[in-house]
């Protein structure tokens, strides 16, 4: 049956139609028929009644005085003795009389070696005895009327099918014609590389919800196309200046060859170039797995939790070098709740909140982390005592390399795609991340992420 997939909606639609009107057509035509053979039965033994009830009469009557059968009807009458009194029964009924008068009252079909007759058997009781009347007629009239009914049905519904079969093929081109405008309207955008939409048409129907539905994916591709593109321009850019640096950095190595000690510094400041642009590499790979939906897991309150302590030790460490005071705080909940994020994607999410935080807090500032079940949520915050962000910049703070002006961003800012990361990652999660000034000074930072719903693969 591979050859009907290979056929076009057209043909599918114009020969599903005619099978299914040849179905109906068959069954229709086939009662009909039936209909019409038992009309034409009935209609036969009316009229073998209608002849032989003038006998019945005679019979009680004048029993001798029975006049002979007259016309195209059939009748023999047989009286008590067994004695035939009249008949112009065909030879193939009348070398059977005897036979025909031993049948009950009523109708029959009777075979003969060349045709069927249609038998009436009437009884007429009388003093002498029990009269026979018998009235046949030969069906192979009613058989050719049947075969021409059945004749005229064939070419019926040969032609009827015919002309549905015609229809269905126009009507489904006409159904059609609007896809095909579609699909010329899409192959001239694509050719021309225009934005417009396609075409949506006024009728609220299901090529109206296709054209809508395929605009909207078009929308979604040419989104996705152009924040890629924007990707790989910023990071173009992200990447020319270490690069450069790092080429400065490596032709002054050169140049202080003969000075050890500026030779080390050269050398040094390369390696920080290096880390840089490290760094760099693995946020945007970090990036590039998250939009493509990989490392979907889930992990256990005690196990995330247990990532929190661990990043208040690494957050404590960074912390030394300006004297800033480092806050963590966890409470106790169920340790059987699962959260869909992988412990090593919510240890991202604490590092880059954190970092954020120490960065953007003064000498002897403070920066406090929370960890809590918040109903059927997971609920980070973070807050540091820094000089938070411009109100202007809020908005954006997630997007690809963008950096605050001022004391959170500089030249000791980032590469921008920290919180970048943190939004993917939490996005991933089903969850939501935001920050916000807090009234006194400094910047909260904000991550909620609902308990798992469906069993999922176990984080490491």
């Amino acid at each position: 049956m591979s050859w009907i997939r290979r056929l076009s909606f057209r043909w599918k639609i114009t020969l599903g139609s005619v099978l299914i009107a040849a179905v109906l057509l068959t069954a229709a035509s086939f009662v009909f028929r039936l209909q019409m053979e038992q009309v034409q039965i009935n209609s036969d033994k009316k009229l073998l009644y209608d002849a032989s009830t003038p006998y019945l009469t005679d019979i009680r009557s004048h029993p001798d005085q029975i006049d002979p059968p007259a016309g195209e009807q059939h009748v023999a009458v047989v009286s008590p003795s067994g004695a035939v009194v009249v008949s112009n029964l065909p030879d193939a009924m009348s070398d059977g009389l005897k036979r025909l008068t031993g049948l009950a009252d009523g109708s029959h079909i009777v075979r003969a070696p060349h045709a069927d007759y249609l038998v009436i058997v009437r009884t007429v009781p009388t003093a002498d005895g029990d009269w026979h009347v018998v009235a046949t007629r030969d069906l192979r009239l009613t058989a050719i009327v049947l075969a021409n009914v059945t004749k005229v049905l064939v070419i019926g519904a040969v032609l009827l099918l015919a002309g549905f079969g015609l229809a269905s093929w126009l009507l489904t081109t006409a159904a059609l014609r609007p896809v095909s405008r579609m699909r010329r309207r899409a192959e001239e955008i694509r050719a021309s590389g225009s934005s417009e939409p396609l075409p949506v048409g006024p009728a609220r129907d299901e090529l109206a919800a296709l054209a809508i539905t395929l605009n909207d994916f078009i929308a979604s591709v040419r989104s996705t196309a152009a924040r890629e593109k924007q990707m790989v321009s910023d990071a173009s850019h992200e990447l020319r200046t270490p690069i450069a640096l790092l080429k400065i950095q490596l032709e002054l190595a050169h140049l202080s060859e003969d000075n050890a000690s500026a030779l080390a510094g050269d050398l040094h400041r390369a390696e920080q170039s290096v880390d840089r642009l490290s760094v760099l590499a693995t946020n945007l790979l970090t990036l590039s797995s998250l939009d493509a939906g990989q490392g979907a897991q889930s992990s256990s309150w005690q196990v995330l939790s247990a990532e929190f302590a661990s990043a208040s030790d690494r957050a404590r460490l960074l912390a030394l070098d300006k004297s800033i005071g480092v806050e963590f705080e966890l409470e106790d909940a169920a340790d059987d709740v699962e959260y869909p994020i992988a412990v090593a994607h919510f240890a991202q999410v604490l590092d880059n909140l954190i970092s954020n935080a120490l960065r953007a807090a003064p000498e002897s500032g403070m920066v406090c982390a929370r960890l809590l079940q918040h109903g059927t949520e997971l609920r980070l915050s973070v807050d540091d005592s820094g000089p938070g962000m411009p109100a202007d910049f809020i908005g954006i703070a997630f997007d690809r390399f963008t950096r605050p002006d001022g004391p959170r961003g500089g030249a000791h800012g980032g590469s921008g795609l920290g919180l970048a990361i943190v939004r993917a990652i939490v996005s991933s999660s089903s969850g939501d991340v935001q920050v916000a000034n807090r009234p006194g000074g400094g910047l909260t930072a904000t991550v909620t992420i609902p308990q798992s719903t469906t069993p999922r693969s176990t984080g490491p």
